[in-house]
């Protein structure tokens, strides 16, 4: 996806997340759909980070053509300039809950006069405005910034534009390393899915089975694959039996005829031949 319009990715990472999520509810433990949903995370992330960032620029250009809105009094220019200069890395001392400052390191510049701090004794992380920090003993200087070293305002601000502007290239270029792993994932999704119905089926034409029939007669979903309209399979007996029945059976005695129980066969009959009387009972006295 291009990147030229940071606020419309925005957009469709957002509405890509509430997909991964509407998903979970039915899946909660799907791998797939837990790591999509970190990965949207982190690019909207960075996609907020890279539009506030070069936003920030634009509007301290104005300020610096006497575009942007004019502060009257010294209080807030003397706050303003307590926070020029400040850089990611940084020794500074915060202020922490109990009134008191503490040593701690500039994690990132956040806009509107903010950064993140992690103090360094008990690595406690707290968002603090800059005018609120103290220089440290042991804070980088700013010499190693600019090559000759800023010597005034201007060139504070210069520093750090350029700065920003690094740190949005660098969010720009980890954004379309996730892109782009993620179009790798879909299209090995998209080849496992194709292998898996080609192995050990070559030759054959995959065809859904609401595919329109190919008998004028047929419908749609009454018989799958094209076999709509065509005659139930006919069952034939064994050639064996077929041959026994014709011939009346062996010595010409009919065959027994089956009775009314599945699976069972009557009793065969048995006719006296003529001139024989049946045997009398035996006598019990």
């Amino acid at each position: 996806m291009a990147m030229d319009d940071p606020a419309a990715s925005l957009q469709n990472y957002q509405v890509q997340l509430q997909q991964v999520e509407a998903a979970l509810t039915n899946d909660p433990d799907d791998k797939d759909l837990l790591k999509l949903k970190e990965d949207l995370l982190e690019v909207i992330s960075l996609t907020l980070n890279l539009i506030s960032t070069t936003e920030e620029p634009s509007s301290s250009e104005k300020q610096d053509h006497g575009e942007g809105p004019k502060h009257s009094g010294g209080e807030a220019s003397s706050s303003k300039d307590e926070g020029v200069g400040w850089f990611p890395g940084d020794k500074c001392l915060a202020l922490w809950k109990d009134g008191q400052y503490y040593d701690a390191t500039i994690d990132d510049i956040i806009g509107d006069g903010q950064a993140t701090v992690t103090f360094t004794a008990y690595g406690n992380t707290i968002v603090q405005k800059l005018s609120q920090l103290k220089a440290h003993k042991n804070k980088r200087s700013m010499n190693n910034v600019i090559e000759g070293g800023p010597k005034t305002k201007k060139q504070l601000l210069l520093a750090e534009r350029e700065y920003k502007k690094k740190k949005a290239q660098k969010k720009a270029v980890r954004l379309k390393q996730i892109e782009e792993d993620r179009e790798k994932e879909k299209n090995k999704w998209q080849e496992f899915n194709s292998k898996a119905f080609s192995k050990n089926k070559k030759g054959q034409v995959k065809k859904s089975i609401f595919a329109s029939p190919d008998n004028v007669n047929g419908r749609v979903g009454v018989g799958t694959c094209g076999i709509g309209g065509r005659p139930m399979t006919e069952f034939h007996h064994q050639e064996k039996w077929r041959k026994q029945n014709a011939a009346g059976g062996q010595g010409g005695t009919p065959m027994p005829t089956p009775v009314g129980t599945t699976g069972l066969a009557a009793l065969p009959t048995f006719t006296m031949p003529p001139g024989m009387a049946p045997p009398a009972p035996p006598s019990i006295f």
